[in-house]
């Protein structure tokens, strides 16, 4: 009579086998003799342990010194053409008489982070002149976000999609 008892783990295993035989004591009770036990152990050949491999995928869309060169996450220069998704929007400055120069420097940096102080004192003449000026163009969500921030600011501003994008 034999008993196979066995082990097994991811990258190995042990078998141990018992070989017996019926035996009677002295004493007139019955029962098993052991004979010989044979143990094997090793390991799997294919297989081993269970790693697995991170997956690969770009993640220089996520890097932001690569946004900062191209000019921040928020948006394209007015002249660049975009993909044709249809998404983007205008976010415009409009002329006030309550706004001065220095208003409008202050605030709009501080809303949008690709203008500088600079450009918003450009961007401030340019409504002057022609009664609004395009600050900048970007996805619908953040041309809403940056709006209501300018309006917080005190100045008058507002959204039109974008008829540029091809």
């Amino acid at each position: 009579m034999a008993f196979v008892a066995g082990m097994a783990t991811t990258s190995s295993f042990a078998m141990v086998k018992l070989h017996s035989i019926p035996s009677v004591s002295a004493k007139g009770k019955t029962g098993l003799k052991l004979m010989s036990v044979k143990v094997r152990a090793g390991s799997f050949k294919t297989g081993g342990a269970g790693v697995l491999e991170r997956p690969s995928f770009d993640q220089s869309q996520f890097d932001p010194s690569s946004q900062a060169l191209e000019g921040g996450d928020i948006g394209r220069s007015r002249d660049k053409k975009g993909t044709g998704s249809g998404d983007s929007y205008k976010v415009l400055l409009v002329d006030d008489a309550r706004h001065s120069e220095k208003l409008v420097a202050k605030v709009l940096p501080q809303v949008v982070p690709s203008v500088t102080p600079n450009d918003a004192r450009k961007l401030f003449h340019v409504s002057r002149e022609h009664g609004l000026a395009v600050v900048i163009v970007t996805v619908k969500e953040h041309a809403e976000f940056y709006s209501q921030m300018m309006v917080r600011g005190g100045l008058r501003s507002t959204i039109v999609p974008d008829s540029d994008v091809v």
